[in-house]
């Protein structure tokens, strides 16, 4: 923000400058809309997982596929390579969340360092039966990110039509 001393009270006030909106930075701007777009991409791998879940998992019960490995590989792992794919990406937006401080800090610690320390609890102790808890807090933090980017955006939005 730029401090214009051209007031009439000659007051320092704090304007946006030509180069922001609503006190955020264009290049930000541009940084946080490119993040909404790799969340897309997550969310699309949590659907894509949901999917194979329930297709292969389907699949993998008939009689002629109970002794399949392959069928059983991708039932039991695939879901798990795609939310695990997300995890950096995850990462990658919590820090522009925290830098741009877009949500309280708080919000932030407990959501993605829950499922961090979940994660990171489960392959340490080989908790292979509760890892299906710490892929689900990974989905949960992508789709709340996901509210998170669409709230910040139409702030955004209102903003320039206010200033219009």
């Amino acid at each position: 923000m730029n401090i214009d001393t051209k007031n009439k009270h000659n007051k320092p006030s704090a304007t946006p400058s030509k180069g922001s909106v609503a006190g955020f930075p264009v290049a930000a701007i541009k940084l946080l809309s490119d993040a909404q777009k790799i969340n897309k991409l997550s969310i699309f791998c949590i659907v894509l997982a949901i999917f194979s879940f329930v297709v292969f998992g389907t699949l993998a019960s008939l009689k002629m596929f109970h002794g399949s490995k392959e069928m059983y590989w991708l039932f039991h792992y695939l879901p798990y390579i795609l939310v695990g794919l997300t995890i950096p990406f995850t990462l990658y937006q919590a820090f522009l969340v925290y830098r741009y401080r877009l949500c309280q800090p708080s919000m932030l610690v407990t959501s993605v360092g829950g499922a961090s320390l979940l994660l990171v609890v489960c392959l340490l102790f080989s908790l292979s039966d509760w890892l299906w808890l710490a892929m689900s807090a990974w989905i949960g933090v992508a789709y709340w990110f996901q509210a998170t980017f669409k709230r910040f955006f139409s702030f955004i939005e209102a903003r320039k039509v206010e200033t219009s």
